[in-house]
C-alpha cells in the first residue's frame, strides 16, 4: 500500500468525523413554524379570570399560598441550570461526572 493510499484513507475517515451542519443538524430542525396567537389570548383571559376571582382568592390563607409557591419553587430547582452549577461548586471533585 502506498503512502497516497494511506493518506487518502485517512482523509476520508477525517472527513466523515468532521461536523457538517447540513448532515448533523438539518434532520433535527422543524420543517416549518406556525405563528399562533391563541396561547397569548388564553393567557390574557386567565389573568382576567383571576382578577375576577379575586374575592375567592382572598379567602385562601396566605400561609397556604406561600407554601404552595415555595413547593413549586423547590420542585423547579433540579432542572435549573443556575442551580446545577451552584450545586457543582459544593460537590467534591471525586463525586463529579467525568
Amino acid at each position: 500500500m502506498g503512502h497516497d493510499a494511506i493518506n487518502g484513507n485517512l482523509e476520508s475517515v477525517v472527513a466523515q468525523k468532521l461536523f457538517d451542519p447540513e448532515r448533523d443538524i438539518e434532520p433535527l430542525l422543524p420543517v416549518e413554524v406556525k405563528e399562533q396567537r391563541l396561547s397569548n389570548l388564553m393567557q390574557s383571559l386567565m389573568v382576567g379570570a383571576c382578577v375576577g376571582a379575586m374575592p375567592l382568592i382572598k379567602k385562601i390563607p396566605t400561609a397556604v399560598l406561600s407554601g404552595y409557591f415555595a413547593y413549586m419553587a423547590i420542585e423547579s430547582l433540579p432542572g435549573n441550570q443556575f442551580w446545577e452549577r451552584l450545586c457543582l461548586l459544593f460537590t467534591s471533585p471525586s463525586q463529579r461526572y467525568k
